[in-house]
């Protein structure tokens, strides 16, 4: 199969996705919805031609980064972006079969390179 994918130059992390408005009632943040803004421009893939597809998500980081960042708090700004530009229907089980999270080291300011493919 096919690997499509784009490199957005700007990470998210779950940890900011949302605010407490009172006890017990969470909205989407600001960031998070700026952060959205921001990137659904840039996502320029089609959707796939058949389902289920894996994601992968790169990111691409400095040492530093590692220090006080955890992977897996990216992946559900990345589905929420990828569903919002028209990419997948839903993210459930049905569209994707799994996500995959990796970490390369280099030097420079943070960058993501996400893609998918038909399993």
């Amino acid at each position: 199969m096919i690997k499509t994918s784009l490199v957005l130059n700007s990470l998210f992390s779950a940890n900011n996705m949302y605010v407490p408005l009172s006890r017990g009632v969470m909205s989407k943040s600001k960031k998070y919805n700026d952060w959205i803004s921001k990137n659904l421009p840039l996502v320029d893939l089609s959707s796939p031609p058949e389902y289920p597809v894996k994601v992968e998500i790169l990111l691409m980081v400095n040492y530093n980064w590692t220090k006080k960042n955890d992977p897996d708090n990216y992946i559900k700004p990345v589905m929420d972006l990828l569903v919002r530009a028209g990419v997948f229907p839903d993210d459930t089980n049905k569209y994707i079969s799994g996500v995959e999270v990796r970490t390369l080291y280099l030097i420079g300011e943070p960058v993501m390179r996400i893609s998918y493919e038909s399993v």
